[in-house]
């Protein structure tokens, strides 16, 4: 990995480590809180802040069964697959890792990525249409990019690292949904009690704090998780030595999902910070008309597309830009060639 990928990875984890201990703080504090206000002992805070954690920490080590499940991704092997399992057994060997287990999803948009947080429990997924849209040599690269993920053990190290920003947007659901419940006149009988506009008010503060930390959270994993991506190319060209692949196979990926009707792309976001090239959000060239003629233009639903398409493209985005990532291929291909 060259010097401003770790430099770029260092100061992401610093970051993130930051925010980490400042939302357990601001965890602790909040039980300490609700402790001083019920009059519990304070032995509460500590405790309750480690056992939301632990429990948000347990659901977050089943995300890699649960996006298999998303994928409708069924197990293969060389009798069912041959040309996919020939690949990954090639790929591992030269990878010197074991063989993953294989699935293969319908899916018709291009996707492919690994779950398991060892190299033994490892399991990649490769769908229909990534295979009908590369070759043999492009399906070697993208096998190899997966398993250089493996290698590094991204899955384990990027679920560590979510975990206080996973808590940060349950708590931000669940405290956003107390609070419009209690305020929006569902609180029946208990309606106008103080108590009860006490607890929708708590929410809201706690709705807003776990929000942008949320936010914050999200952002430098999105910036740590592009970082993973360029190292996971780097890997495979190591795999390999054929970058040249690698950036053929990302440009027929990004040109097989602008194929895609959008709500095709909306439904591969759930594996989207998994697979080789992230769907890109959409952005509509054209504001939606409505009106009786269809003359009037969707003015606030258009730039409110705009704005959401910003935000993502500038602090969620998981993955560099297939133009980023295939100029440092053609780069790393001058410099196999000039050896």
């Amino acid at each position: 990995m060259d010097r401003s990928l770790l430099v770029r990875m260092a100061l992401a984890t610093v970051l993130l480590g930051v925010v980490s201990l400042t939302f357990a703080a601001a965890l602790v504090a909040g039980f300490a809180g609700l402790a001083a206000f019920f009059g519990w002992p304070m032995v509460v805070a500590p405790v309750g802040a480690a056992v939301v954690l632990l429990g948000f920490g347990a659901l977050e080590l089943t995300q890699g069964a649960r996006v298999v499940r998303e994928a409708d991704a069924y197990e293969v092997d060389a009798e069912t697959a041959p040309r996919l399992h020939r690949v990954v057994r090639s790929v591992a060997q030269q990878a010197d890792l074991p063989m993953p287990a294989i699935a293969v999803s319908d899916d018709d948009a291009p996707e492919a990525f690994v779950t398991g947080y060892t190299a033994g429990g490892a399991t990649l997924v490769v769908s229909l249409g990534m295979l009908r849209a590369l070759d043999d040599a492009e399906l070697r690269a993208v096998v190899a990019h997966e398993l250089a993920h493996v290698k590094n053990r991204d899955v384990a190290l990027m679920t560590a690292i979510s975990v206080p920003t996973a808590v940060a947007s349950r708590l931000h659901e669940l405290s956003s949904a107390t609070s419009e419940r209690l305020t929006s006149g569902s609180g029946g009988a208990v309606r106008g009690r103080g108590l009860v506009f006490v607890v929708a008010f708590l929410s809201a503060v706690v709705a807003l704090v776990a929000g942008l930390f949320s936010f914050v959270g999200r952002s430098l994993i999105a910036s740590f998780s592009r970082v993973r991506e360029l190292a996971a190319d780097r890997g495979a060209v190591a795999i390999t030595g054929d970058p040249a692949s690698l950036a053929s196979a990302l440009a027929s990926i990004e040109t097989e999902l602008g194929k895609h009707p959008v709500e095709d792309l909306r439904s591969a976001q759930s594996v989207a910070a998994f697979t080789v090239v992230s769907p890109e959000q959409v952005e509509p060239d054209d504001p939606i008309m409505l009106g009786a003629e269809g003359d009037q233009p969707a003015t606030l639903t258009y730039y409110s597309d705009r704005y959401e398409a910003f935000v993502y493209r500038t602090f969620l985005r998981t993955h560099p830009s297939v133009s980023d990532r295939v100029s440092r291929l053609q780069q790393a291909e001058r410099e196999v060639q000039s050896r």
